[in-house]
Order: structure tokens, then sequence, then C-alpha cells
């Protein structure tokens, strides 16, 4: 197998660690918002569970690939620090909506990257179906972050 398959895939895994941790994040800070004068909106919080599940599922495929997609340092030990407890719903909404670009720009990176990789391995049935897999997973996250980001903060009745 090509070392250029291989580096293409690590570099998807680092940026899906990335996305999940950033969605996790906004995730955190969405449900923290303050009932009043709405509740939260479940449905953006959903959308934002669905990317998290459709990056877990990437990244479990990317691992399970048939070589070492391990990194030096493994950015699955990279914590994205939370900010402490906030109480401005502004402030709580601006840093969830921060968040989600960064997880939508590392998942844009991670799927420019599974391109190179399904291009490098035409040749490969098996490898190159486990790649479309990963990048249609990712295309799921990328869409559900995008409906999220477009989804209203509050639950409007």
């Amino acid at each position: 197998m090509s070392s250029n398959i291989g580096t293409s895939v690590r570099f998807a895994l680092a940026y899906t660690v990335h996305a999940i941790r950033y969605t996790e994040s906004a995730l955190i800070f969405l449900r923290e918002l303050q009932a009043y004068p709405f509740p939260p909106n479940p449905i953006k919080e959903q959308f934002y569970q669905d990317a998290i599940d459709s990056l877990t599922e990437t990244y479990l495929a990317i691992k399970s690939l048939p070589f070492d997609t391990y990194f030096p340092t493994d950015p699955v030990f990279q914590n994205i620090p939370i900010a402490p407890e906030i109480q401005d719903n502004d402030l709580l909404i601006t840093l969830s909506d921060n968040r989600i670009s960064l997880a939508l720009n590392k998942t844009n990176d991670s799927i420019n990257v599974i391109n190179q990789a399904i291009l490098l391995s035409s040749k490969n049935d098996k490898l190159n179906g486990q790649l479309i897999f990963i990048k249609l997973e990712l295309e799921a996250a990328k869409d559900a972050l995008v409906s999220g980001i477009n989804e209203s903060d509050y639950l409007v009745s």
C-alpha cells in the first residue's frame, strides 16, 4: 500500500478527532443555556449529537483500516479545553457557534484528505470501498453540522 494513502488517512483521523472534540464542546455549551426566556432547542442538540455519532463511526472505520493509523502524538489524548461555567446566554451561543465552525472546518479537511486517499486507492477495491464509506459518514456529519448551525438556538413555539 502506498505510504501516501497512509498519510492521508492519518490526517483524516486527526481532523476527525478534533471535529469530535469541537462538536462535543459545542453541544456542552448549548446544553448550558438557561431556560429563560426560552428553553434551548432540542432539534439543534440532536443535529450536533448526530454529527458526533457520524464522526465517531468515521473514527472507528479509520482505525479498522488495514494499516497503522497511529500518530506519534495521538490527538485522541489532546483535550480541547472547555471554559468554566458561564451564565451569559449570548456568550454561550457564540462559543457554541465558534466550536461548530471549527468542527465543520476540520470535517471538511478530513473529507479532502479522504478524497485524496480514495483517488490513490483506486486499484484496491476493498480499501476503496472502505474509504468511500468513511467519506459518506463524513458527509453525513457535515450535513448534520450545517443543519445544526442553521437551526434556531432556542425552541420558540
